[in-house]
């Protein structure tokens, strides 16, 4: 259980140091399309389903930073995961998600907000 959180949470503040935005028209959606980017290694897509205001991050990370990224990403390919429910409230939403990853499965909340329009991921999950 603890190493299914600390590896998702490690590739979690790489992801979030390689910025993002753009989102999704509902919190599931969101949480699908970064856990699918990220399984994929697709840094780009990872970056839709994050906040604006770390956007522009992505673009400043240099070819050999992406690579290391996406070296680390690699192991993500096997994670499995379930959205169990969510819950709007106003401009944020919590999605319960079930990870399975090395043999382990867990519970955990992604949190997420709206953001022109679009959900985000802020936090939870693998973040």
């Amino acid at each position: 259980m603890r190493k299914i959180l600390a590896v998702l949470g490690f590739v979690g503040l790489i992801v979030m140091a390689c910025g993002g935005g753009g989102g999704a028209s509902s919190p599931e959606d969101a949480v699908k399309g970064m856990f699918d980017a990220m399984k994929s290694g697709d840094l780009d897509a990872m970056a839709q389903y994050l906040p604006e205001e770390e956007r522009s991050e992505i673009t400043d990370m240099s070819d050999e930073e992406k690579e290391m990224v996406q070296g680390m990403l690699a192991m993500m390919s096997a994670v499995e995961y379930e959205i169990k429910s969510s819950e709007i409230d106003g401009d944020f939403a919590v999605v319960v998600i079930e990870i399975t990853f090395m043999g382990e499965t867990d519970e955990d909340e992604v949190e997420l907000m709206l953001e022109n329009g679009s959900w985000v991921v802020t936090s939870g999950g693998m973040l």
